[in-house]
């Protein structure tokens, strides 16, 4: 199914160390666009315009707790976002330090860790924001982000498995409704209504064993039949 959430460790085992190279310049950045997308159900259109000042106080201090204004968010309403997960911080870090040891976006003086508050947070791979082009009737599409978040896609591996950038956001409504957040509380920080957000969490298939454990007991078996084939090929050679 196109558009299917991530399960199981998706995210982390494929998506993540798949999507860009080891050695990649843009591995950082590339870790966060899949974080903020898939921990905290950013759109497309809201990665493009974010700033930096948005997560980095006048006093240098990171934001744990940001609000979206509704100039950027993809529904033209203002949403809180909490950054909570460790490893989103510490690729935010990561990313401000590359930032900085780039001379990218940066500013005179000390405020906001010396880089300028008003600029794009993610930049393209020619270093320069990524832009929207307008579609007609003040309609922005953010047609290069689309395209580099398909890419990252295609690289993990798991477009042919039916991920597509919708899975994003419908995996980040599973994960906060199985922490035990409401659905009122996702609707108000993922912007989704309550249709949408049930609808998505039917698509939770872990929730129905024993089909989820077929799953994953094929990918178990998977893995046991490649380890033995590398074994049988290393007596071959």
């Amino acid at each position: 199914m196109d558009g299917r959430p991530l399960v199981n460790n998706e995210f982390w085992e494929d998506l993540i160390p798949k999507s860009s190279g080891r050695n990649s310049p843009f591995k950082d950045r590339d870790n966060l666009l899949l974080g903020l997308a898939c921990i905290c159900g950013l759109r497309e259109i809201e990665l493009t315009q974010i700033t930096i000042g948005l997560f980095i106080a006048p006093t240098g201090e990171f934001n744990e707790f940001i609000v979206l204004p509704e100039s950027i968010t993809y529904d033209g309403y203002e949403r809180p976002i909490m950054i909570a997960q460790e490893q989103l911080k510490e690729w935010f870090v990561k990313y401000i330090v590359w930032l900085i040891n780039h001379k990218i976006s940066t500013q005179q003086g000390k405020s906001h860790q010396g880089l300028n508050p008003n600029a794009n947070l993610f930049l393209d791979d020619d270093y320069k924001p990524f832009t929207v082009q307008s579609r007609g009737n003040g309609a922005l599409s953010p047609n290069k982000m689309n395209k580099h978040l398909d890419s990252l896609i295609v690289k993990s591996g798991l477009w042919v498995t039916g991920i597509r950038r919708k899975s994003f956001i419908r995996a980040c409504t599973i994960s906060a409704y199985r922490s035990n957040m409401s659905v009122n509380d996702i609707i108000i920080t993922t912007g989704q209504s309550e249709e949408t957000i049930k609808k998505t969490l039917v698509m939770d298939y872990q929730q129905y064993s024993p089909i989820a454990d077929w799953f994953e007991e094929q990918k178990t078996r998977k893995a046991k039949r490649l380890a033995s084939f590398k074994k049988r090929r290393k007596f071959q050679i």
